[in-house]
């Protein structure tokens, strides 16, 4: 039994210190930019020594691609919340993007360098953007929704518009991706009402 106990405080204990470590790391690539972080400076403010540090990551891009690993939950999180909340599909659609642009603007070099290393990480011959597949459905389905209440045409299948409207707001995300000065706030509001006058029930 005390061996038991001692292995599960161990275990809490490295949790703990690899959590610690994790959150100092965010918090100095929002400060500083990733590629101004160093390992040394992640393991002095997390007060340990580098060498502790590699034994929980393998480096400092090792810990960048953890962190694309929670993207793609965390915008399937927005959605679900975005489109719980709003009643129409307009607001749904906009909101989203307004959440997501406010969301950029608050950590916008960590969520710049999240992004491209999950395009990097995933990216494959023919599909340069795999992680849009998995927020197709969510969009496909709130258009569903505004099909049945005379909200979005209804001449083309949902999950087509979905992909519509998600490359219209990709094409934002790609624009940024490729220029850091690229006004991706503004840009993704504006992209989701373009895409709105186009899915809108009137205008079919």
């Amino acid at each position: 039994m005390p061996e038991l106990v001692s292995e599960g405080r161990r275990e809490r204990r490295k949790r703990e210190l690899r959590a610690r470590i994790w959150d100092v790391a965010q918090k100095l690539f929002l400060a500083q930019g990733f590629e101004r972080t160093t390992v040394e400076q992640i393991a002095q403010a997390a007060d340990i020594a580098p060498a502790t540090f590699f034994n929980h990551f393998q480096s400092k891009s090792g810990l960048l691609g953890e962190m694309t690993t929670q993207v793609v939950s965390y915008l399937q999180g927005i959605l679900e919340q975005q489109f719980e909340a709003a009643a129409s599909s307009r607001e749904r659609l906009t909101g989203f993007a307004a959440y997501a642009a406010r969301e950029i603007a608050e950590t916008r070099g960590l969520a710049r360098n999240v992004l491209l290393e999950l395009v990097r990480s995933e990216s494959r011959p023919g599909d340069p953007a795999p992680y849009l597949a998995r927020v197709h459905e969510p969009f496909a389905a709130m258009l569903r929704e505004g099909q049945e209440r005379g909200e979005v045409r209804a001449n083309q299948d949902a999950s087509f518009l979905a992909e519509m409207v998600v490359g219209v707001l990709n094409a934002a995300v790609a624009n940024w991706l490729a220029d850091a000065d690229y006004p991706i706030e503004e840009r993704l509001c504006q992209a989701a009402e373009f895409a709105w006058e186009a899915i809108r029930a009137d205008r079919a």
